[in-house]
């Protein structure tokens, strides 16, 4: 697998972790080695990526609101029916004691609307939201009640782009060039430097985007995995997908994610490609990263 190599002067991203929350759930609804009702602790992990150029920052995903009493309806019903506890943590005012205003934030991408990626949208009152296409429907059908799901998504609508790696115009209207990158079959060229590509990563829900970021000017890369896997186990092949007898599994699409997930072991295999999960326990257990700090590039 290859992929594009850097230009002269080549536009990259510092890339630092957030410590975004906590969930406790069913570990039978992510990996088929769980143990009947087994629960799990997953950490919850967002990222800020700034660009070395322009030094315009992005987040991706903003984890678990503190207020957690905000999210929708019908996430709160669903997450109490299956036993999950949650903590959320305070992002806007992480950034802020690292020396950022979340003033300053000019784009803020979701990997989806599952509420543990979400956050408070608005309090960062100057960014764009991105999120793909596939959540549009969800929304204007269902929200913001969004009943029996684990859907939440308070986003200010004129200044929210749904890109679309399907027809290549988002909503609103916007221009946008998708191609290859890697094993991966759409990718958006964000700032057009090639410094920051948003992917196409379907199954898990719809509208599901990663991130794959340069990290240096002479070739590293981070791929942030989103929920195209929840367990790392999923890449080393220690595991497989799980269905719970109760609950089902947790991705919508299943072969889709299957194949996604194929997609994201020849990620990992790649020489100075660093993949991180958005449940990323090792990643967790190393410690190190963490806004003001920046994750080590390859």
């Amino acid at each position: 697998m290859s992929l594009p190599p850097p230009t002269k002067n080549q536009a990259y991203c510092d890339v630092s972790a957030f410590n975004a929350g906590t969930l406790n759930m069913l570990l039978g609804q992510l990996v088929d080695v769980a143990v009947g009702d087994e629960m799990t602790d997953l950490p919850v992990l967002s990222f800020l990526l700034r660009h070395s150029h322009t030094g315009d920052i992005l987040l991706y995903d903003l984890g678990i609101r503190p207020d957690v009493e905000n999210y929708s309806a019908g996430a709160l019903q669903l997450t109490k029916k299956m036993g999950m506890t949650l903590h959320g943590r305070d992002i806007p005012a992480a950034l802020e004691r690292g020396g950022v205003s979340r003033a300053d934030i000019k784009h803020v991408a979701f990997s989806h609307i599952h509420f543990d990626h979400t956050g408070n949208p608005r309090a960062f009152p100057n960014a764009k939201f991105i999120l793909g296409h596939g959540a549009l429907k969800i929304i204007e059908e269902q929200g913001p009640v969004f009943e029996n799901t684990l859907y939440s998504m308070d986003v200010p609508r004129e200044r929210t782009v749904f890109v679309n790696p399907e027809a290549g115009i988002s909503e609103p209207s916007v221009e946008e060039k998708w191609g290859p990158l890697g094993p991966f079959p759409r990718a958006l060229d964000l700032y057009g430097d090639g410094s920051l590509y948003i992917v196409d990563a379907p199954g898990h829900i719809p509208g599901h985007i990663n991130i794959m970021a340069r990290t240096s000017a002479d070739g590293a890369w981070v791929y942030l995995g989103g929920d195209s896997a929840h367990d790392w186990r999923l890449l080393t092949g220690e595991a497989g997908i799980g269905c719970h007898h109760m609950w089902g599994c947790i991705h919508e699409d299943r072969a889709s994610a299957e194949q996604t997930i194929e997609r994201l072991k020849a990620v990992a295999a790649t020489p100075r490609v660093r993949v991180l999960l958005a449940h990323d326990k090792p990643f967790v257990k190393e410690g190190k990263g963490y806004w003001p700090d920046k994750i080590a590039s390859l």
